[in-house]
């Protein structure tokens, strides 16, 4: 296909978009809103009900509010659920108090497993959505399972697009007993563990669910309309008339971390975390000499024949805290590890009114400057570096916002700078804009830049079976964000997408989805094509959590100035149906190009990811994830390479805080293995017992395993909440 043709196809579908969403504006009502719903008062209890997963208080019957009224999410939208749900919501001065009675009518299959916390998202479980500014875009989400097992995290609703950070962690009191009759759940949640605004009354927005895995069955109240995109606009709305104990409260965990290598005396490193809520809305966050060492090493990934740095998630609980207001549309300004070391870190975050902020400072021992040096823990210069960071979003219009950012990274005389506006913004439900404006300024080595701007913009628009969208983004040559993740710059680019969805409502087939988009990239300046794509998509979603997925992309990549046609098949599956063998698949073939600037070539490769998790009882857990890449100079000739990663991960529960890891990692193509034995014990996110023992080896030439190091670890913070 010649480029005119491309880019006439591409035109063609803006034009016929642009002409759909005109169309069905002009049908649509003037407004689209959830369904109206009285808000809720929330009683007052008049004692503390003991959290012992037992609804054998009367006061849950006599005092708390009762909701019943719990509807199908998936398979079938607002169908009646095939067991029945009943909550109960109440409050004291100092906590929010919730309760769940799930029945069941076969209590040997309800999954429920005692392991590590945020570990049972595949268990039967109830949550808890609390959107505490009823803002209806960001919410506190807590999951229990039957047995009392949590997972907390923070879902974020913009742009048309949902989003579950599990990392955030806070303190709540959970527990849950299987009977008879199936399983009950009691929860309290501390309003110190919240931020929310000051004033009377105290209007939140809440949502409540319960997942039965192997039926594939969602259920949830308030019930919801697949018409209105997202989860927490159409939440109910709830008051606490009384007063409550704010976040006004002061937060101490001293650290003592012992790392001691081979044949090398113990590194006894003492840090702190302070964290004080200022009011239920600001909360300032203080960290000196803090422990940045993960537990668990970063997942094995494959990082052979890469023409772009990997990406590695973020684990620092310091960084973790408050990250969602440091998010944006597309272009990603904040990543923290790009602060590899930092000696002292400070961060000022909250929300008044209508007004989102975050302020964050660190001092980097170890900077680097390229992303490619993130992963192996910094650089080697003796260089120290500054970052401060600013973040302010506005609300408007009910459901969107328009944010300012600025970042900038101080080394040494020499810096960079980033600055810019963002806003997503929601029109009667079904239209969302997005855009991206920012420019850098960077000195680096005596060198200076000019401002150099980086752009993005997307409009879309949903319906219950029907979605379109068209999108644009420019990065110049000159653009660096430092404290961010930007792998890519110089060239234009954009695209068009339409989605196709069907709602069998089957027990095992909730939705089809059917997506065609189109996209092409150019050079900055010179316009000269990179890269073109065209890829449709199809995906059975077979419950809420188990779905197939299959792709087919067509397209242009330039390299090295040359030219390349490529054709790539993928399938993706997600199961857990399961109850002792939840898994997911990933499989991609076809043409690849050869990354080698001496000499590349157009070849052929497969890619396999496959995750296991064994589940022989409750307490053990057996994980095994799989990466294979292979390569050939082409489609069934002479076979360049074999890339394979195993990592093995076993966890046993002793108890609900003390427990057993074993992980071993093996690299095939490096000849490398690593070990890593764990003992834990976990009171709360931040009273903590760590004791690690790691080692690694290598094949030398003839074959024979030689172990390079081993390290012993010790860590021990202790969470004072006064």
């Amino acid at each position: 296909m010649t480029h005119a043709n491309q880019k006439s196809q591409l035109l063609g579908l803006f034009l016929f978009l642009l002409l759909s969403l005109f169309f069905l504006t002009s049908i649509v009502p003037p407004t689209l809103k959830a369904e109206d719903k009285p808000v809720l008062n929330i009683p007052r209890l008049k004692a503390r009900p003991q959290i012992d997963g037992v609804l054998d208080n009367p006061l849950w019957e006599e005092q708390a509010l009762k909701i019943d009224g719990f509807l199908q999410l998936s398979p079938k939208e607002k169908g009646t659920p095939s067991e029945k749900t009943v909550a109960y919501i109440g409050y004291d001065d100092e906590n929010l108090y919730l309760a769940f009675r799930c029945f069941d009518s076969d209590r040997n299959g309800v999954r429920a497993s005692v392991t590590t916390r945020d570990n049972c998202i595949d268990d039967d479980w109830v949550v808890v959505f609390l959107d505490t500014f009823n803002e209806k875009r960001r919410a506190f989400v807590f999951f229990v399972n039957p047995v009392g097992i949590q997972i907390d995290g923070l879902r974020m609703e913009e742009g048309g697009n949902d989003n579950m950070n599990m990392s955030w962690d806070t303190v709540f009191r959970s527990e849950g007993k299987i009977d008879e009759e199936g399983y009950t759940v009691e929860m309290s949640l501390p309003f110190k563990s919240l931020r929310f605004p000051a004033g009377q009354p105290i209007k939140w927005n809440v949502v409540l669910g319960r997942n039965i895995p192997r039926k594939g069955e969602v259920i949830i109240w308030p019930p919801v309309s697949r018409q209105i995109p997202g989860l927490l606009v159409q939440g109910q709305e709830i008051v606490f008339e009384g007063q409550v104990e704010r976040g006004k409260n002061l937060e101490l965990m001293p650290v003592v971390t012992s790392l001691q290598r081979e044949k090398g005396q113990p590194d006894l490193q003492p840090g702190i975390n302070v964290k004080y809520g200022v009011s239920s809305e600001m909360t300032v966050d203080l960290t000196l000499n803090p422990d940045f060492s993960h537990i668990e090493a970063d997942a094995p990934q494959i990082d052979i024949n890469l023409r772009y740095a990997l990406r590695y998630p973020e684990k620092r609980p310091f960084f973790l805290e408050g990250m969602e207001i440091f998010q944006f549309p597309e272009i990603e300004m904040v990543y923290p590890r790009r602060i590899i070391d930092p000696l002292w870190g400070a961060k000022l975050s909250g929300k008044m009114g209508g007004w989102t902020y975050g302020l964050l400072s660190a001092y980097d021992q170890k900077p680097t400057e390229s992303l490619w040096e993130v992963h192996g823990n910094g650089g080697t210069k003796d260089e120290k570096a500054l970052f401060n960071i600013i973040r302010l979003k506005r609300d408007i219009f009910g459901q969107s916002y328009v944010g300012f950012s600025l970042t900038d990274k101080e080394i040494d005389g020499s810096f960079n700078r980033v600055a810019g506006l963002d806003g997503q913004f929601r029109f009667k439900n079904r239209f969302f804009l997005s855009f991206q404006a920012l420019a850098s300024k960077t000195r680096w080595e005596g060198k200076e830049t000019g401002l150099a701007p980086a752009l993005y913009s997307e409009f879309s628009y949903f319906t219950k079976h029907w979605s379109a969208g068209a999108w644009w983004k420019s990065m110049h040559p000159d653009f660096e964000a430092a404290a961010g993740f930007v792998n890519r710059v110089d060239y234009r680019s954009g695209g068009v997408y339409s989605s196709l969805t069907l709602y069998p409502d089957k027990k095992y087939l909730n939705a089809i989805y059917l997506n065609l988009s189109l996209g092409r990239r150019d050079g900055y300046f010179d316009g000269v094509t990179q890269d073109t794509w065209t890829r449709g998509m199809i995906q059975f979603r077979l419950t809420e959590f188990n779905r197939l997925f299959f792709q087919v992309q067509n397209g242009l990549e330039r390299y090295e100035n040359r030219d390349f046609w490529k054709t790539t098949y993928t399938i993706e599956a997600e199961n857990n149906l399961v109850r002792w063998l939840p898994f997911y698949l990933y499989f991609q073939t076809g043409d690849a190009i050869n990354y080698d600037p001496d000499d590349p070539f157009l070849g052929w490769s497969n890619t396999l990811g496959l995750s296991l998790n064994f589940k022989p009882s409750p307490r053990l857990q057996l994980g095994l994830d799989y990466s294979r890449n292979s390569f050939w100079r082409q489609r069934g000739g002479e076979k360049l390479w074999d890339y394979d990663v195993i990592r093995q991960k076993t966890t046993f529960q002793l108890s609900r805080r003390l427990s057993l890891r074993a992980i071993l990692d093996y690299n095939f193509f490096y000849d490398r293995i690593f070990g890593s034995f764990l003992l834990s014990y976990v009171v709360n996110p931040g009273t903590v017992f760590f004791l690690g023992i790691d080692t690694n080896a290598v094949q030398d030439e003839g074959r024979q395993w030689r172990r390079q190091n081993y390290s012993l670890f010790i860590k021990f913070s202790y969470w004072w909440r006064l």
